[in-house]
Formats: C-alpha cells, structure tokens, sequence
C-alpha cells in the first residue's frame, strides 16, 4: 500500500524519475514579481513546463498517457465535474 504526499521530500524522485526517462531537466527563475522558479523538462522535441519536478513529472505521464490529443474533450471535462464537484 502507498501512500506518498506532494511535499518537498517528492522534488528529488520526480527529478530523478524525469532524468532517467532521458529528460534534460533545468530550472531558471521566473521574470515576474513573485520570484518562481520555472522548471524545463526536454527530449526528443518535446518540451514540458512547470513549478517543480514534480509538476514537470505529471505533465510528462499525461503526455506518455494521453499522446498529442491530451486535452481533455467536452465530455470528459463534464464527466469531471459531475463526479468531482457534483450539485
């Protein structure tokens, strides 16, 4: 049984995880007020862009899941909010 958390001990093992994918991962702090960094994942063409490795890795299992076609249809977005924000 798992049970793993979003919390910082998770950064390095989505960092490691993207790595041994074959992902050049990178990081460059944002250009706006808040200061955030913005994190690179990249291979073969493919670009991924996000707040954390974490973030980066989730973006990556949705493309290796869904392929070019990874938004979400009408249908399925109303399928998600009929099951999680029921009336």
């Amino acid at each position: 049984m798992a049970r793993i958390v979003s919390a910082g001990n998770t950064e390095v093992p989505a960092y490691l995880v993207l790595v041994s994918k074959g992902f050049a991962v990178r990081n460059e702090p944002e250009l706006n007020d808040d200061q955030k960094e913005c994190w690179f994942a990249e291979k073969a063409g493919d670009q991924f862009v996000g707040d954390s490795p974490l973030q980066l890795l989730g973006l990556v299992a949705m493309h290796e899941a869904r392929g070019q076609e990874w938004m979400a249809s009408d249908a399925e977005v109303d399928a998600f909010l009929q099951t999680c924000y029921p009336d």
